[in-house]
């Protein structure tokens, strides 16, 4: 029986303990940090008492002087100094409080880490802090960064920025402890980043506990020679523009029309001259950043616009893509296009996918999905370069979710754009002549490799999907035949209790059991606990019902063994002081907080009534455990317990539901009481 092992519950258990171990040292050097240094008795440590005790807790007793103190204190309290700010707060004055309690862990890591770098930061400061003002200001940190940067002037955006964040006293100026983290964020940030921020932003991680991280030779070393790589291809990018601009705009607009792109094209390709329709889709791929967000408002004036330089790159790139499968393309279309139109329509596209897919019709929902995505000119058809996306589109697909992803045949490349699966990912073509290396983004994969390769597996698998859609339609209809009473297309409660109780082992389904499949099988459609617990089961959800019941009728041996344990009064369910009990036991006898039952009895309540009852015994000990491993992380707890299994089962075409879940066996490490999203087991509800 699946279920969460006794070495995990004891891993588990440890874990907590540890945890629980660290809160107490946590708690007890607060407490002894403020006996010994809070000598106001305020309960924080004011300016001078911050300084003896950052005095104390170095080493060689390295006294702080003023402006370190006050940089300790704003790193403390920067988090807070930011909260006020977006409050409309003054932040200087945050930042130069006491320091309260729960920062002090935070207090003592900056200077630590301060004093360990403070010889690199003082011999730093002597070089560059020429008029000895015990600061830098803005032309000071410009000229050091442009010596890291060996030699390569900086721009004056990024000195802003660097300026702006690691300025946490918010002066303006840089001072000695300031500095480790400017560095730390001049080679932490990405180069191209120039938007300045302000003083005080929202607190994050880095911008806290590690905000003084000692800067070590060999990261500048590779850092500067990163950004001088940056800057290399930036002119090469430039120059390939300029180049382009220079040869091909002939009327002089800054940008290529049609005409002249063509005439590019044709170039490129030794002088074969670009079809109309291969000119509009490098304008539409080249493009298609801007027809996303709402640039063109009609294929129209996406046809008549002229390239831009920026788009130089991209049309290239994918050009070279084209062309490099145009021979096989032309073959293929040379078989489809019955009637020479130099484009498919629709049934001669719906003929390729056939023979791509070992003779077995492709579903009507497939053949319009993969046409009106494929379609980026608008016009009705597949044209030759449309063909190479079809074809990709074809594969790379989700077989599994043809209905519902049907859309109608035409329109427009604009709407095409924003409704179209990204392109199937693959190997760079080519570069094309002058053009600066960038990995091509437009799929490179050859005709004959999607043919040769993929067609066998994908037809076989193509097939398997069939048989299974064939034997779930035929799971549906006899269950339907046998236990839908009322003729209503569903089952109704008594109904869905009748099919359950008839795959039971040691008795009829329960009220609540049943109640328990029905919220399970109707969580997605209705929210409402309770009204999900009484409505009706619709045939798309008797497989996973089956496998729900199935799965937990394995482990209810012991699941009744829990409950004969805990359940002290044997009401059949379990309350909240209860539930708390067994998760004490779970947690070897250490009490879990309150709001942990609370959130573990509420989101494993699936019929809304106020308890765990014996179904949902799986899924409240899954997420608690869940919640155990995300270190108190209630999304990703969550998260954790809703998660899928990688294999979903496969329903049997047996008449008896039974049959189907039989051959779903449950994933091994499933936990969780969710059969929607995943097979549910009792994870963990072992007591010793």
């Amino acid at each position: 029986m699946v279920g969460v092992t006794f070495v995990k519950k004891q891993n588990q258990s440890a874990r907590r303990k540890a945890i629980a171990d660290r809160k107490k040292q946590h708690a007890k050097f607060i407490q002894e940090t403020l006996n010994k240094w809070d000598t106001s008795g305020t309960g924080a440590l004011n300016f001078e008492e911050l300084r003896n005790w950052l005095t104390d807790i170095t080493e060689q007793k390295t006294k702080p002087d003023d402006g370190e103190v006050k940089w300790v204190q704003s790193m403390a309290n920067f988090a807070k100094a930011g909260l006020a700010k977006e409050r409309g707060g003054e932040a200087s004055t945050v930042l130069e409080a006491s320091v309260l309690p729960e920062d002090f862990k935070l207090a003592a890591q900056a200077w630590m880490s301060y004093v360990d770098s403070k010889e690199e930061i003082d011999a730093m400061f002597k070089k560059f802090d020429k008029d000895h003002s015990a600061y830098l200001d803005k032309p000071q940190l410009a000229e050091l960064l442009t010596a890291l940067n060996e030699g390569e002037p900086v721009p004056d955006a990024e000195v802003d920025w660097v300026l702006s964040t690691s300025d946490t006293l918010g002066n303006g100026v840089i001072t000695p402890p300031e500095l480790s983290k400017a560095l730390s964020l001049w080679y932490a940030r990405e180069p191209d980043e120039g938007t300045k921020l302000p003083t005080i932003e929202k607190p994050n991680e880095k911008m806290t506990t590690t905000s003084v991280i000692k800067v070590v030779p060999s990261k500048r070393a590779n850092q500067s020679s990163r950004r001088k790589e940056i800057v290399e291809k930036k002119k090469k990018h430039k120059q390939f523009i300029k180049d382009t601009l220079d040869k091909w705009d002939k009327s002089g607009t800054g940008a290529l029309s049609f005409e002249e792109l063509q005439n590019w094209l044709s170039d490129i390709s030794a002088g074969e001259k670009a079809t109309e329709d291969e000119v509009h889709w490098v304008q539409v791929m080249a493009q298609k950043e801007k027809v996303l967000v709402g640039t063109f408002k009609k294929k129209e004036d996406l046809f008549d616009a002229s390239v831009l330089p920026e788009d130089f790159v991209a049309a290239v790139e994918v050009w070279m893509a084209y062309k490099d499968s145009k021979e096989e393309i032309e073959a293929m279309f040379a078989k489809y296009d019955t009637d020479g139109s130099d484009s498919l329509d629709r049934e001669q596209l719906k003929s390729l996918l056939k023979d791509l897919n070992d003779g077995v019709d492709p579903e009507d929902g497939e053949v319009d999905w993969v046409f009106t995505n494929a379609d980026q000119l608008g016009n009705g058809a597949i044209t030759k370069p449309e063909l190479k996306k079809a074809l990709g589109l074809w594969y790379a697909r989700d077989d599994g979710d043809s209905s519902g992803r049907t859309a109608s045949v035409g329109g427009d490349p604009i709407a095409a754009a924003a409704a179209a699966a990204p392109p199937p990912a693959a190997a760079a073509a080519p570069a094309a002549p002058a053009a600066p290396a960038k990995p091509i983004k437009t799929a490179a994969v050859t005709l004959e490799e999607l043919k040769s390769i993929k067609r066998v597996n994908q037809a076989a698998r193509r097939k398997d999907i069939a048989r299974k859609r064939e034997a779930r339609s035929d799971f549906i209809q006899e269950t339907l035949a046998k236990w839908d009473k009322s003729g209503t297309g569903a089952l109704t409660f008594e109904e869905l209790k009748a099919w359950l109780s008839d795959n039971s082992v040691g008795g009829p389904a329960t009220d609540d059991e049943v109640k328990w499949i029905a919220s399970l099988a109707n969580m997605d459609k209705i929210k409402d606990k309770a009204m999900a617990a009484s409505a009706s089961v619709l045939p798309q959800d008797f497989v996973a019902a089956a496998k729900a019941w199935m799965a937990y009728k394995e482990s209810k041996d012991e699941i009744e063994a829990v409950f004969a344990k805990f359940d002290t009064d044997q009401s059949g369910a379990l309350d909240k002081a209860q539930l708390t009990q067994l998760l004490k036991k779970l947690n070897d006898d250490v009490a879990p907080n309150d709001s942990e039952v609370d959130w573990v009895m509420e989101n494993a309540d699936q019929i809304g009534n106020g308890q765990i009852t014996k179904p949902e015994l799986s899924k409240a000990t899954a997420l608690w455990f869940a919640l155990v491993d995300s270190d108190g992380n209630e999304e990703a707890a969550k998260a954790a317990v809703a998660a899928p299994p990688k294999e979903e089962a496969k329903p049997a075409p047996a008449a008896a539901p039974a049959a189907a879940p039989a051959a779903a066996a449950t994933p091994q490490g499933a936990t969780t009481g969710q059969p929607v999203k995943a097979t549910p087991a009792c994870g963990g509800c072992s007591v010793q």
